[in-house]
């Protein structure tokens, strides 16, 4: 496909490489010359500066001709207005990212009415992603499937517990409803097998039943307990969006804030929340501040590193869960992994949820592409379909079908029955499929097995 990017930013970036991985042509327009530089002199495709907004930049990049026109600037009045008018040029689809909590309201005025295919907000998206961190306490990450019916979930394996050194048929048959997916560890992913066995410090991604996922998680040397008080620290527009989720689950919320009128505007809209003014990343106001009395600490402070401190001494401090927004995650390769929780980085939904729209707009037999997401490791995949009559993967069982090396199927979903699938089972049309992969590209669902 052509795609025209708008917007070299972190988000912006980040698709213009993955796009360019998946074969796509790109062209990114950027008012910032020596932005454009650094991405073409790493990712090959091709820019120009300039206003992204205008007719005449457009029709530079050719957007009259692209099948997709992406605009994400840091602007939201800039992504509307550009991709509003790459929509009248002629570009199929358009999509623009959309981050005041003013416009929320808005969006499908703006779909409609512009004519704008997607919108897309990775603050909303991040708040979501942490308010789903409350149903599994143990979790690391979580990764919602069959519109929001069945979850992937990455758990830690504790030092000493009682998971360490069983493998995966001996887990099967105790735990029969949970299926354990991808495993990271030491920087290397694997998607297990039945002698697989599980070491200490491993990440695990599993689907299964939320009790059967408990049940392992405290295998794993984890408590199920719930949170009743959250701690956040920073005003940003993911606070903005996660208060009243996390207010309407019962939970009691702290907010500190270091700007007095940020402060104000937030004790105005959510007045059920404890808002208090002060420096959130000085520790003797912390301990003032009793963060050691609370369930979870949440850093959502606009510096990466002031984050990761934060959450550090949380951790120091016994707090049970930390939840730190990074967006730079190289920054994650000089901390030992065991010291920190939940990892939030804002655009990486809002980019997955774009790979997921561009591959299932490609011509497909045997299915359609529902949903989309990477997992701990950047070639690792979950992707979820929807079989067709035709497809070549309802023909026979799981066991006799022959599947590209690391691959699995994880769930079906057949109805409102949910199918932890084992060898004797067998795909039908019209079953949600989710299937985990590691190294492959994967568009439609008989990609998975060999030719």
């Amino acid at each position: 496909m052509e795609i025209v990017i708008v917007g070299g930013g972190k988000l912006g970036s980040a698709l213009c490489q993955d796009l360019a991985n998946e074969g796509h042509e790109i062209v990114v327009i950027d008012q910032n010359q020596d932005k454009i530089d650094s991405l073409i002199e790493n990712i090959d495709i091709r820019g120009v500066q300039g206003n992204g907004s205008t007719i005449e930049i457009q029709k530079e990049a050719d957007v009259p001709r692209a099948d997709v026109f992406i605009a994400v600037t840091p602007n939201d009045e800039t992504n509307l207005i550009a991709a509003t008018t790459a929509n009248r040029l002629g570009a199929k689809f358009t999509i623009a990212r959309v981050r005041n909590p003013e416009y929320a309201r808005d969006l499908s005025f703006y779909q409609k009415e512009l004519g704008i295919g997607m919108l897309i907000n990775p603050d909303a998206e991040a708040a979501a992603d942490i308010t789903r961190a409350f149903d599994y306490p143990a979790a690391l990450t979580i990764e919602p499937f069959a519109g929001g019916m069945v979850d992937i979930v990455q758990i830690r394996v504790n030092p000493g517990s009682a998971i360490n050194g069983r493998n995966l048929a001996e887990i099967r048959a105790e735990i029969p409803e949970l299926l354990l997916c991808a495993i990271d560890r030491d920087f290397e992913t694997i998607i297990p097998k039945g002698n697989t066995t599980l070491e200490e410090h491993d990440t695990i991604q599993m689907v299964g039943r939320p009790k059967a996922i408990h049940q392992f998680s405290r295998l794993c040397g984890h408590k199920n307990e719930r949170w009743r008080t959250a701690l956040i620290v920073g005003g940003s527009r993911i606070a903005y969006y996660l208060i009243p989720d996390l207010l309407k689950r019962g939970v009691r919320v702290k907010l500190i804030e270091y700007d007095a009128t940020v402060a104000e505007h937030f004790a105005i809209n959510f007045p059920d929340a404890e808002i208090i003014i002060g420096d959130g990343t000085d520790q003797k106001f912390l301990r003032q501040m009793h963060i050691a009395n609370h369930d979870v600490a949440i850093a959502l402070l606009n510096i990466d590193e002031e984050n990761l401190m934060l959450s550090l001494y949380a951790r120091q401090q016994n707090v049970p869960k930390t939840i730190t927004k990074v967006n730079r995650r190289e920054l994650l390769k000089l901390i030992d992994k065991d010291l920190l929780d939940t990892i939030v980085t804002s655009h990486i939904s809002s980019n997955d949820r774009i790979i997921h729209y561009i591959r299932s707009r490609e011509k497909t037999v045997s299915s359609n592409l529902e949903t989309y997401a990477r997992l701990n490791s950047e070639n690792t995949e979950a992707l979820e379909f929807i079989a067709h009559k035709n497809a070549k993967i309802c023909r026979a069982t799981i066991a006799e079908l022959k599947f590209k090396p690391n691959i699995l199927v994880a769930h079906i979903m057949r109805g409102i029955r949910r199918i932890i699938p084992s060898g004797a089972d067998q795909i039908r049309e019209g079953d949600r499929v989710l299937v985990v992969t590691l190294g492959h590209r994967i568009a439609e669902l008989d990609d998975i097995l060999e030719d």
